[in-house]
C-alpha cells in the first residue's frame, strides 16, 4: 500500500498546487508592477528559498504544538486504514509540499505569461480594441497551456522524489518512510526497488507530458505526419 499512499499525496498535492499556481501568476501577470504583483512575487521568492523540511517544521510548530494545536504532528493509523480514512493526517503534509513547489511553478509561469503578453499577437489584439482581461484570457493563456504542462510536470516529478523526506517527517506510510527505513535497515533489495519505482514514475510523468504537449500543438502534430 506503500506506493499507492505516496500517489494519493502526489495527487492530492497537484490538485491544489496547480490551479493555486495558475491562478497566482494571472493575478501577478495581470497586475504587472503594480501592489499585488509586488506582493506575489516577493512571497514567491520567499517560500522558494525555504527548505521544504523547515516549512513542514514551523507549520508543526503553530498548527500542531504551539500556537492552535488543531492538526496532528505526524500521521498515525491504526491497522487496516488508509489515510484518506484520516483526512485531518493530510493537511499538514499536503500544505508542505503546496508551498514548496507552487512558488517555482507561479514564478515560471509568470514569466511566460508576461512574454506572451509582450508579443506581437498580443499586441495586435489590444490594437483591434479587445479589452486586456480578453487578451489575456483569449490569446495569452491558450498560448502559455503547453509551457504550463511542461512546467507541472517536471515538477510533479520533483514531488515523486521530494515526498520522501516530507512523509519521513510527518510519519506517512507512504514510499518515502519505506525508503529510509530500508536504508536503516540495509534492506538492499528493497531500496534497489523502491528506487525503480521512483524512476519509473519520473519518466511516466514526463512522458505524459511531452504526449500532452504534442496533442495540443499543431505544428508538433503536423511535423510527426509529415
Amino acid at each position: 500500500p506503500q506506493p499507492l499512499n505516496s500517489a494519493f499525496l502526489v495527487l492530492l498535492v497537484s490538485v491544489v498546487m496547480s490551479p493555486l499556481a495558475l491562478g497566482l501568476a494571472l493575478l501577478s501577470a495581470r497586475t504587472r508592477g503594480k501592489a499585488v504583483d509586488n506582493v506575489i512575487s516577493a512571497t514567491t521568492l520567499s517560500l522558494a528559498g525555504v527548505p521544504e523540511f523547515v516549512t513542514g517544521i514551523l507549520l508543526v510548530a503553530i498548527f500542531s504544538t504551539s500556537v492552535f494545536k488543531i492538526l496532528p504532528a505526524v500521521t498515525v493509523l491504526p491497522i487496516g486504514k488508509a489515510p484518506w480514512d484520516r483526512p485531518l493526517s493530510l493537511i499538514l503534509p499536503v500544505l508542505t509540499l503546496v508551498f514548496a513547489v507552487t512558488p517555482y511553478l507561479t514564478r515560471i509561469l509568470r514569466s511566460t505569461m508576461l512574454e506572451a503578453l509582450d508579443s506581437d499577437y498580443a499586441e495586435l489584439a489590444r490594437l483591434k480594441g479587445i479589452p486586456e482581461g480578453k487578451v489575456l484570457w483569449r490569446h495569452v493563456l491558450p498560448n502559455t497551456i503547453v509551457p504550463t504542462i511542461q512546467v507541472t510536470a517536471l515538477q510533479l516529478a520533483w514531488l515523486v522524489g521530494g515526498v520522501v523526506l516530507i512523509e519521513y517527517l510527518f510519519n506517512y506510510p507512504g514510499i518515502g518512510a519505506l525508503l529510509v527505513d530500508s536504508v536503516r535497515n540495509s534492506d538492499f533489495p528493497m531500496v534497489q526497488a523502491l528506487s525503480i519505482i521512483i524512476a519509473a514514475a519520473y519518466v511516466i510523468v514526463n512522458l505524459l507530458a511531452d504526449m500532452a504537449s504534442i496533442i495540443l500543438t499543431p505544428r508538433a502534430r503536423t511535423g510527426m505526419v509529415a
